[in-house]
Parts: C-alpha cells; structure tokens; sequence
C-alpha cells in the first residue's frame, strides 16, 4: 500500500487522470465491508490535500463502523450519463473524465497538527456541521484504475501497488 503521494510519483499522468475524475463531481460513492462481511454503499467526499487523499466520516455513522471494523474499501468517482458523454448533443462518448476507482485501506489520522491542518482546508471547502467534528482518515492505496468509453469500445488503465501502469482495450 501507498500514500497518494506515492501514486503521484510513480505515475504522475495517471494520477492526474485519476484526481480529475473526482474533481469532476465532488461526491463519490465509498464501498465498505459491514461486520456480516457484505459489502455496503455510501456517498462521500473525497479530498485530495497535503499530497495524501482524504475522507471524512461522521462519528457514530455506519461507514465510520464499518471502516473500524475492517479498513478495506473502494472509492469509485461519480458516474452519470452526462460525463459519459450521452446526453452531449454529438452524441458522442469519452469526452469527460474518466471512470475512476481506488481501492485500499482507510487509516485514521490521529496527529492533532496533521488534523488541524486538513479541518482549515475543509472548512475552506464546505461548511461543516456543529459538534464534534468529523472523523478524518487517509486512504492507503493498494490499486487504482480508470475506464474511459470511447466509439470503438472502452480503454482501461489500471495500476498495483509496486507494479507498472497496465492499458487494456475492450471492444
């Protein structure tokens, strides 16, 4: 597993790719693992900050206790039918970010400064509830990969942690 930052370095065009399908549409659908073993959806917010990738969570919530439980998860950017290019008067598909998905393990932050400094980036960003504030982790990747639909099909670029940038081409 790697920080994003590590990502960044090892495939720098990639991540670039990869960070512009999020930024496309600030929500994101995060899949978790509930204590029965099966799988669970939930919306989040993904936040690329300080070289590593963030998520927040509210305590007490299910992803929060999902996540203590077993810190696997997926994060897929959001896909509709206008990024994919259907509702575009051309009619034509890829014309947007790509698909993108990362999977990997969230770790908490529990550095008070590391905290502080993401909540100021945060609050910068959206306003946040009164309380206690989010529970605020980093997600450690294991493997990331893309999708992009084009008129002869889609291309698929994936990458594993310690291995190489794949490009796969389905009809």
């Amino acid at each position: 597993m790697v920080a994003w930052s590590a990502f960044t370095a090892a495939e720098p065009a990639f991540a670039a790719t990869v960070k512009a399908a999020f930024d496309a549409d600030r929500h994101a659908l995060l899949a978790t693992l509930r204590r029965d073993g099966a799988p669970r959806i939930s919306g989040v917010e993904p936040v690329f900050h300080a070289a590593d990738l963030w998520l927040f969570v509210m305590p007490g919530s299910v992803k929060s206790a999902d996540l203590r439980h077993d810190p696997r998860c997926a994060l897929h950017s959001a896909t509709s039918e206008r990024r994919c290019g259907r509702h575009n008067p051309a009619g034509t598909a890829g014309v947007s970010a790509d698909d993108a998905k990362i999977s990997g393990r969230a770790v908490a932050v529990t550095d008070p400064a590391v905290a502080a400094g993401f909540l100021r980036a945060l609050r910068a960003r959206a306003a946040l509830p009164p309380g206690p504030g989010p529970e605020l982790l980093r997600l450690d990747i294991t493997e990331v990969a893309t999708v992009r639909a084009t008129e002869r099909g889609s291309v698929v670029r994936s990458w594993s942690a310690g291995g190489p940038l794949r490009v796969r081409r389905r009809l």
